[in-house]
């Protein structure tokens, strides 16, 4: 197959997905989003995969992690994502509870959804340069997934956050991407990132649409809901460590997500 082949494949598959994306995103809009759980501590275990011997040592983790360095990292498994995407769930969370210091943004949710067989790592603002999408990545398909596979769910959670934990404390060591020597050409390297940016930017917009009565005009009107920003995400929790809530953290659709 010619490098110019593999482009054209690539650039059609993106274009595919951008199209099925904005098709998704409109119907969806149409949809009143789902209620998130309450947040009650730094690990809301809905979907009651871990322990309380795990839960409480990976909020003992994230508490003594956050007090030396101010970042909040915040651990949920949902029970399903009621046909929403994954990635909507990670943005939610981490806006509406305001997950992170609000003049930091340094805020992370570690998202698991067992039934449904998918995670995703969602990245504040003020943390995509520590820990970029490519390296939540890593984590994902080399340090969770695995564990996942073997149904140690309780040991692929633990496995995450040690290696969120260690990227923050920058003693993470990626693994070994092994590199075809026939690697696709350097435009194909760039149109794939490109052309998700353009997805991702649409599925933005259009998830923000939404319609409204209007009387004037004596029809149905579209619009772009504001985001909260965060604002709303003050949830005081009655936890066994005297009370938690968000900073007030905003998130913008940084981090990665996978399947097993």
């Amino acid at each position: 197959m010619t490098k110019q082949s593999v482009v054209g494949r690539i650039a059609q598959t993106v274009w595919t997905v951008f199209i099925v994306a904005a098709i998704f995103s409109v119907a969806q809009a149409h949809a009143e989003a789902p209620p998130l759980p309450t947040l009650t501590g730094r690990v809301v275990d809905e979907a009651g995969i871990l322990s309380a011997g795990t839960e409480a040592d990976i909020s003992a983790k994230l508490e003594a992690h956050e007090k030396a360095s101010s970042d909040q990292i915040v651990v949920v498994t949902l029970k399903s994502l009621q046909d929403r995407p994954i990635e909507e769930w990670g943005l939610r969370l981490g806006r509406e509870w305001g997950i992170g210091q609000k003049d930091k943004n340094n805020g992370i949710v570690f998202l698991i959804a067992p039934n449904d067989r998918e995670l995703r790592i969602e990245v504040g603002y003020g943390l995509e340069g520590t820990l970029p999408d490519a390296t939540a990545n890593d984590i994902i398909q080399s340090d969770v997934i695995p564990h996942f596979r073997q149904g140690d769910m309780e040991g692929g959670v633990t496995a995450g956050v040690d290696a969120i934990l260690a990227v923050l404390g920058g003693t993470y060591t990626p693994p070994q991407h092994f590199t075809e020597s026939n690697s696709v050409s350097p435009l194909a390297d760039t149109l794939v990132p490109i052309g998700f940016f353009a997805v991702a930017v649409t599925v933005g917009i259009l998830m923000s649409l939404r319609r409204r009565w209007d009387k004037k005009r004596n029809r149905y009107v579209w619009y772009i809901a504001k985001s909260s920003g965060g604002s709303s995400g003050s949830f005081s929790s009655g936890s066994s460590s005297g009370g938690f809530s968000g900073g007030g953290g905003s998130f913008g659709g940084g981090g990665a997500s996978g399947r097993w």
